[in-house]
């Protein structure tokens, strides 16, 4: 099954300073919420102005933080100043198996379909699809067997199942390898590539659902 509507319409294409990548909206006890990836939003505290797509330009939006990842978890949880995407009820949910089919979703250098007023002039993001293949339960990281690229960063980790649509996680990047470029005899050169492993590293929904549990201060949906 594709993903719906429900997904879709909750996926942006964030700025903050310098960094672009993606951000989603999840609802828990009727208060909504922006979730993204920290490295894309370290420098936020407090109340700030973060950046999001919308009709062909950068709009600016009103935040607070509700908090950052400890340690090295590399998600942030915003609380909009106000209502925005999507009517479908949302919420993380800590609940998949190895194996599992999922997908991730997001703007890869900036690239998202432009359908104007069919999705209130937001870009629909691009979907990609991974399995569960690893997870280490000391820190929260999900390994996906799936091809990421920069501008994912951020986006939602999900299980759409249309009646049932579970967000399991957050984009971090994925794991690289450098390797030496071979000269004409087989033999390593000075220069070197950096490789794309085919491994995307994601975090637990399940952070997403403590951060907001020790600061519950996102916008009410009526």
């Amino acid at each position: 099954m594709g993903i719906t509507s429900a997904t879709l319409q909750r996926t942006f294409r964030v700025r903050y300073g310098n960094q672009c990548g993606t951000c989603f909206t999840i609802d828990m006890d009727d208060q909504r919420y922006l979730v993204t990836a920290r490295h894309l939003a370290q420098g936020v505290t407090g109340r700030a102005e973060i950046e999001v797509w919308h009709g062909g330009a950068w709009k600016r939006l009103a935040v607070e933080l509700v908090g950052h990842g400890p340690g090295d978890i590399d998600v942030t949880v915003l609380a909009p100043q106000q209502l925005f995407g999507g009517g479908y009820p949302i919420s993380p949910r800590d609940d998949f198996r190895l194996g599992d089919n999922v997908h991730f979703l997001g703007f890869p250098f900036g690239l998202g379909s432009e359908v104007g007023e069919l999705n209130q002039e937001f870009p629909i993001p691009w979907v990609k699809s991974a399995i569960v293949s690893a997870f280490n339960s000391a820190d929260g990281i999900v390994f996906l067997d799936g091809h990421n690229n920069p501008g994912f960063s951020g986006g939602p980790v999900v299980s759409d199942g249309g009646s049932d649509v579970r967000i399991l996680g957050v984009v971090s990047g994925y794991r690289g390898d450098r390797r030496r470029v071979l000269d004409v005899g087989g033999h390593e050169g000075p220069y070197t590539y950096d490789l794309n492993t085919g491994i995307v590293v994601a975090y637990r929904a399940g952070h997403i659902r403590q951060i907001v549990s020790n600061n519950p201060v996102g916008i009410p949906v009526s």
